[in-house]
């Protein structure tokens, strides 16, 4: 006996939500609000940089302890390498403000970069394998995590901090 079976998407076509990026991570920019460290003793106040695209909204912080408060907002400028693999496009690892400000390919070049609408895609003007250097501002939005003194009498513990959102 043999059975087939068939499956019917409704929604996105590939199953997945609207999509939106959402990332976060301690400034540590030399000349940043943390002067660049990564490690902070009991007491202090760790800031932390959080990037999203326009389509998604905030919608809770939440700390495990402590408490997470908004800061506004600063624009970095990033510099990260983009990997064309066979392609004539590439993700940036955060969304950028405006284009690209600077371009170093790295062995084979591809040509031109332009950003796509959706500020993260990078489109070369030739498909192929390369490696550029670039160099964007992106806009995040900063948080001030304050740490309590101690925890349960303890002084050496972490503390977990969500940001959540939806992608609209």
């Amino acid at each position: 006996m043999a059975n087939a079976t068939i499956r019917v998407q409704f929604g996105n076509p590939d199953g997945s939500e609207a999509a939106g990026h959402l990332s976060a991570e301690i400034d540590t920019r030399p000349g940043g609000l943390n002067g660049g460290r990564t490690s902070f003793n009991p007491g202090e106040t760790a800031y932390i940089l959080v990037y999203k695209s326009d389509n998604v909204s905030i919608t809770d912080t939440i700390c495990s302890a402590g408490s997470l408060s908004s800061q506004g907002t600063a624009v970095v400028s990033v510099t990260e390498e983009i990997m064309f693999e066979d392609a004539d496009t590439a993700n940036l690892g955060k969304p950028a403000r405006t284009g690209i400000s600077q371009t170093v390919w790295y062995g084979r070049s591809l040509g031109g970069l332009s950003l796509q609408s959706d500020k993260v895609t990078v489109k070369a003007a030739a498909k192929g394998v390369g490696v550029a250097k670039v160099t964007y501002d992106a806009l995040a939005s900063v948080y001030a995590l304050s740490s309590p003194s101690t925890l349960n009498g303890e002084t050496d513990f972490s503390i977990l901090a969500l940001i959540k959102g939806t992608a609209s």
